[in-house]
């Protein structure tokens, strides 16, 4: 088991459908990417299909990319919110505890050691009565109420950083204790107080939006009664809306509070949905039950049809319906679909603004437009977003509604129009958009929704009267923990020519060829393991095995190749390890190449030998928003290429080897248990 106050490194196997025995990894929760490029031959993450019966041709401008990151990777409950050091979350109202029993609990994972509030439900400019749970500088926890500190665990109770824990706050009769992953820390404290509604709960700072948290909270639970009275092992599955929970967020999709309360959830900043969770997953990643998305990169990436008699919606109800992850940047609007005619005569466009603003426009082809517009504020980024224009139709008599996450935030009524929506363009989908979409569907013929519905909870389907569908789940070099989307530069793809496991690897042809994610969490100052199969077919003066950096002395992993096939491991402007002579690689041979830092020192491994010098390592490795597999991550040009064939690349934040070790055999486990 791991992920609460401990870490087993480990492998374990359990059954699978049709009896099959599939590997399972008890650290799963821990890694943050995985591949194997098991794709189909000569396979990219670049052709995309439309799934409806129409079967258009789908062209990508640009370099639209799809993989796992989408709306269902991972089940409602199994999800966490990402704070950065400056942002929070605050429910719309507060409990009204009473003097009755009382739960709040959670998962949290500490990226730093300063002082951080987890849970605050004091109002604006009050000290006194309402429960706030927090952590010092010295990573000792806190139970603060009635103008002072109540429960404070011993130097012997700390957190740890980079690791889960589950906290919880339990009010049994008059006994109130503070249990850190089962245990129950400081002494119990008497209380009889009568806590009423604060009309606000914080999650990730204080009430002075102050000491916010640097890490992630997951399964936030706030329940009328006493769940924990004594020691206990923590909840290894997501937390349900059990009776007498009042608040229940930080494990969905979206911020939403499952509760039956379901109270609003206001992010402040840009606290980030993320399926990085403290529970091992017990099924591998399958696009068919998990879906998938689209990755638009840059401004001229997008998606387009030709102009089709299908998409001019004329005088019929449609739908037309997308997940957004999300959206327009400070000052800028995107255009999410668009085959909108130049001069306002016919198509329809639907853009979205930096407000949180979504805007729909259908245009008559004789001239002419009517626009349907949310408020400010009707889509939210840095969540997954369920977005549905449906327009309904009756003899002349238009009505249309754009839903958000199935509510109503725009209707408008349109008597007596006749316009049409035909026109010439090919449509376009997410120009000038940045960031994920996935299963674009239009339905013509069809008012699908006609009131306020509880979002999808699994791939959109090609159901009567859909004329495109696009469900973006074609990549072939995909991330098995669906935390990111693969993007394959230059000619790079899956290839039958060589595989470690499976039947086929990642082709890199030593020119233009790469693959890259974005946004990969940092290390800090904590363990990880970055590791991978690799077959050199020749080397260059530099080939970049894999490259975290921002600029060419940044204080990010890079491990390179020379030209005589040695191993250098180059960090913040300085060669920190090299492989040395007689520990250089030979062409046509697979090698398991692994960077491991653990409790400071920082190890190379080829094959399970240390090679090189230890590396005593105390660098706080930031977030990395270009990692690249094959070339340089920096720069307009993805250069030192290397030439050759990648399997089975993974990184974990945790340290796998700190010591020798039998090089693994098989590949990499896709599942936790």
């Amino acid at each position: 088991m791991s992920g609460f106050g401990y870490n087993v490194l480990g492998f374990g196997a359990n059954a699978s459908g049709g009896g099959a025995v599939l590997p399972s990894d008890d650290q799963f929760n821990l890694v943050s990417f995985l591949s194997h490029f098991d794709g189909s031959n000569d396979g990219v993450n670049s052709v995309f299909d439309d799934g409806s019966n129409s079967n258009h041709t789908i062209t990508n401008n640009g370099n639209v990319t799809q993989g796992s990151f989408g709306p269902f990777a991972r089940p409602d409950g199994e999800w966490s919110v990402d704070f950065d050091g400056s942002d929070y979350l605050d429910a719309s109202d507060g409990v009204t505890f009473g003097t009755g029993a009382f739960t709040i609990e959670f998962f949290v994972y500490l990226n730093a050691n300063t002082q951080q509030y987890f849970f605050d439900a004091r109002p604006d400019g009050v000290n006194t009565r309402y429960p706030v749970i927090y952590m010092l500088s010295n990573r000792t926890l806190v139970y603060y109420a009635n103008s002072s500190s109540r429960i404070t665990s011993s130097t012997s109770e700390k957190l740890s950083e980079y690791t889960w824990h589950h906290i919880a706050l339990c009010r049994s009769g008059t006994s109130t204790k503070l249990f850190l992953d089962g245990t129950q820390v400081g002494s119990t404290y008497s209380d009889s107080t009568n806590y009423s509604d604060s009309g606000r709960m914080r999650i990730g700072a204080n009430k002075n939006e102050s000491n916010n948290l640097d890490g992630y909270m997951s399964n936030v639970r706030v329940v009328n009664s006493a769940l924990y009275t004594s020691n206990f092992t923590p909840p290894t599955a997501a937390l349900t809306a059990i009776t007498d929970t009042k608040l229940l967020m930080c494990q969905s999709n979206r911020f939403v509070d499952n509760s039956a309360d379901g109270l609003t959830i206001t992010p402040e900043s840009d606290p980030t949905v993320t399926t990085f969770v403290p529970f091992l997953s017990s099924a591998v990643y399958d696009p068919a039950v998990n879906g998938a998305s689209a990755y638009l990169s840059a401004t001229t990436d997008y998606l387009s049809a030709a102009n089709s008699s299908e998409f001019f919606m004329e005088d019929d109800a449609y739908t037309i319906e997308f997940w957004i992850f999300d959206g327009p940047a400070s000052g800028q609007t995107q255009y999410i679909f668009d085959n909108y005619k130049t001069g306002l005569t016919g198509g329809m466009t639907m853009y979205l603004t930096s407000a949180g603003k979504i805007h729909m426009r259908f245009s008559g082809n004789t001239g002419g437009y009517k626009d349907t517009i949310t408020s400010n504020g009707a889509f939210t980024t840095s969540q997954w977003s369920h977005i549905a224009v449906v327009r309904t139709y009756v003899s002349s008599n238009t009505t249309m509604v754009i839903y958000v996450n199935g509510v109503a935030k725009a209707t408008e009524t349109f008597n007596g129009i006749t316009a049409q929506s035909n026109t010439s363009e090919a449509l376009t989908i997410g120009d000038e958009y940045q960031g994920y979409i996935c299963d674009f569907r239009m339905v013509k013929g069809t008012a699908v929704y006609t009131g306020n519905f509880t979002p999808p909870t699994a791939p959109l389907t090609a159901i009567t009267n859909t004329k495109l569908l696009l469900n973006m789940a074609d990549g072939q070099a995909i991330d098995s923990t669906a935390q990111n989307n693969i993007t394959l530069g230059g000619n790079a793809n899956t290839s039958t020519d060589q595989a470690k496991f499976g039947n086929t690897s990642l082709h890199l042809d030593g020119t233009t060829d790469y693959a890259e994610i974005v946004n990969v969490q940092g290390f800090g100052t904590g363990d990880f393991t970055i590791e991978g199969f690799y077959r050199f077919a020749s080397f260059t003066s530099q080939g970049d095995v894999f490259d975290f950096r921002t600029a060419l002395n940044s204080a990010l992993p890079l491990l390179y190749l020379n030209s005589s096939g040695e191993l250098i491991y180059y960090l913040s402007g300085a060669v920190r390890i090299q492989a040395g002579s007689g520990n250089e690689l030979s062409t046509n041979t697979w090698y398991h190449i692994a960077l491991c830092r653990g409790s400071g020192s920082t190890k190379l491994f080829v094959d399970g030998t240390q090679v090189g010098s230890t590396y005593s390592d105390s660098t706080t490795y930031l977030i990395a928003p270009i990692v690249r597999i094959g070339a340089r991550s920096y720069g307009s040009t993805p250069d030192q290429n290397i030439d050759g064939f990648v399997d089975d690349f993974r990184i974990s934040r945790m340290a796998r080897y700190t010591s020798n070790f039998t090089a693994p055999t098989a590949a990499f486990p896709d599942k936790g248990q």
